[in-house]
């Protein structure tokens, strides 16, 4: 019921209990496709707009097992699934390096404007 449709991903090895509202699934042959590379897959934009238009219902949409299973998922080799995993896990690392450095310097930045202007002798 909103832009995105509602996944999680257990990659910490620890088991959960959902509801049965809920589908559970895993990957059966991770030689032929890698968990991490199916999680990036369905965080896509695209993905969220795919299954909301491919959903029923008027209430409440719905986008259920069977029509998971009809996506059509493009397999490069797992190899090169596994540098699209690196390669977005980077990315993330850096955002997430990008954000703290940015509240870092707000909350220097006014210190510094008042260092300068002490100096400036204003």
């Amino acid at each position: 019921m909103g832009e995105r449709i509602g996944l999680g991903y257990n990659n910490i090895g620890e088991v959960f209990i959902v509801t049965e509202d809920y589908i559970v699934f895993r990957v059966a042959d991770e030689s032929l496709l890698l968990p991490d590379y199916l999680n990036i897959f369905f965080r896509r934009p695209e993905f969220d707009r795919y299954a909301r238009f491919h959903s029923w219902g008027s209430a409440r949409e719905t986008f259920d097992w069977s029509d998971m299973r009809e996506v059509k998922i493009p397999l490069p080799d797992v190899e090169i699934q596994r540098s699209i995993v690196n390669i977005y896990n980077a990315y993330l690392t850096r955002r997430e390096i990008n954000e703290k450095m940015k509240a870092q310097i707000k909350d220097i930045c006014s210190i510094l404007i008042k260092g300068s202007l002490e100096e400036a002798g204003v």
